[in-house]
Formats: C-alpha cells, structure tokens, sequence
C-alpha cells in the first residue's frame, strides 16, 4: 500500500508548527525510536565532508542542533556553521544545547524556509540537511536553493530516512512505522497525529535514484549515496561544480 501525497495527516507547508509542538520530547523519541542509531547515522555526515580546511557550513531545517553539534566535535575543518529552521521552539532548544556544548562562538541560528535561504549566493562551502528535505512541500525548490548558496567546489550532503530494498526488511520497517512509531510517539509526545505524519512521509519520499533525478536536475554534479542500516536511512552526496 502505498500513500497519497494529497493524503498526509498534516500538509507539509505546516509541518514546522507540529515540529514546535512535539519539540520537548523531540530528541528524546528520536534517540527511542530509532534505538539510537540517529547519532551515528549523524556522525557518518561527518566522513562526507570535503578535505579542505576552514569551512563554512549550513545546515538546513537544523531542529533541536544535532547535526551542527555533531560536525564541530567531530571535524577540525569547519571555521563556522548556520542553521536554518522554520519552528522556532526547536531552535530555542538548539541554542540551549551549544551554548552547554560551548560551541556559541562559532554557531549562528536563523528562522527561515529552505525554499527560501536568507542569504546570498555562494554563501557557504556546505550545505547540510538531516530528515528535513522530506517534509518539503517542493524538494526540488530546496534543492535549487542549496546550490545557490553553495560556493563553486561546494557540495551539499543530505541524511534522509528510506526503506531497504530487500522485502522483508521493507516489510518489517513499513510494520514498525505503521503500527509501533506512532503508538510509542503518541505516547511519549501526546501527539500520535505527528508520528503517523512521519512514516507517511517516509513512504512518500522520493528516495534513491528517484532522489538522484531531483539533485542531478537541481544542477548536482558528481552525485553519490550511502545506504545505512541495511537501507533504512540514506546519505546522498552532490558536487557544485
């Protein structure tokens, strides 16, 4: 079975309104959910990273700051970082959090819509987004957007969930989104109708070489991927060249 975009439990332009809603308890049912495999799904961004010293990075629908967070512990090759986000409870926490981390001097936060970044062209030499691009009413907007602030030799790395090619695995994630993410998430959050809102867009989601398309019509060149935990997440890679 699959779903009908138009048939979404929550239009996708409104979706940072839920995110604000579900942000107190939102790392933790990420960290629950997942089983913990979001942190090393985010730590593997890190190995995407171009060599070169001295970068400047922006992380698009950066949430509660884990991305950002993870890239400057764990590489010596970022000068500064942004984030953009649209809701702006989950940016209050992402604030909180580099402050404790003591990384302030070196992170800015924004509201914004990746559709439409605020600022100029060739801003930045990465632009990075985990488990953003999805909830996007127009990906292929976002993905115009991104090159746009990338400088020339920059390259944009993208973390999304999808589903793993072999079927029974597949059937056993589809399982899981649609019967124990959103009875736990409900739970935890009070808010059922968000997590059924994920895994509705996992299955919607444009993933693998469908997504290929979308960056290599974006302007994308030099365009790779990484399938994670046997396909259940994927790392996708484009050059500005």
């Amino acid at each position: 079975m699959t779903i009908d975009q138009e048939k979404l439990v929550l239009p996708k332009a409104e979706s940072w309104q839920m995110f604000n809603a579900i942000s107190p308890k939102y790392d933790q049912l990420n960290h629950l959910l997942s089983f913990g495999l979001d942190r090393g799904w985010r730590k593997s961004l890190v190995t995407w990273l171009p060599s070169r010293r001295d970068l400047r990075v922006l992380d698009l629908a950066t949430g509660t700051g884990d991305v950002l967070i993870t890239l400057l512990k764990k590489s010596f090759n970022i000068d500064s970082a942004c984030g953009v986000d649209l809701a702006e409870e989950m940016l209050k926490i992402a604030q909180r959090k580099v402050r404790e981390a003591q990384l302030s001097d070196r992170v800015s936060f924004q509201k914004g819509d990746a559709a439409q970044i605020p600022y100029p062209d060739e801003s930045f030499d990465v632009v990075t987004m985990a488990f953003g691009i999805r909830n996007t009413p127009a990906p292929d907007k976002v993905l115009k957007e991104m090159l746009r602030v990338l400088k020339k030799g920059g390259r944009v790395i993208i973390l999304e969930f999808s589903l793993p090619a072999d079927p029974f695995l597949r059937g056993l994630q589809l399982f899981y989104l649609r019967r124990i993410v959103p009875l736990v998430g409900g739970m935890v959050s009070g808010n059922a109708q968000a997590y059924r809102y994920l895994n509705q867009t996992i299955e919607t989601f444009p993933s693998g070489e469908a997504f290929y398309e979308l960056l290599e019509d974006a302007g994308f060149q030099i365009v790779s991927s990484q399938a994670l935990t046997f396909g259940s997440a994927t790392i996708y890679k484009g050059d500005k060249v």
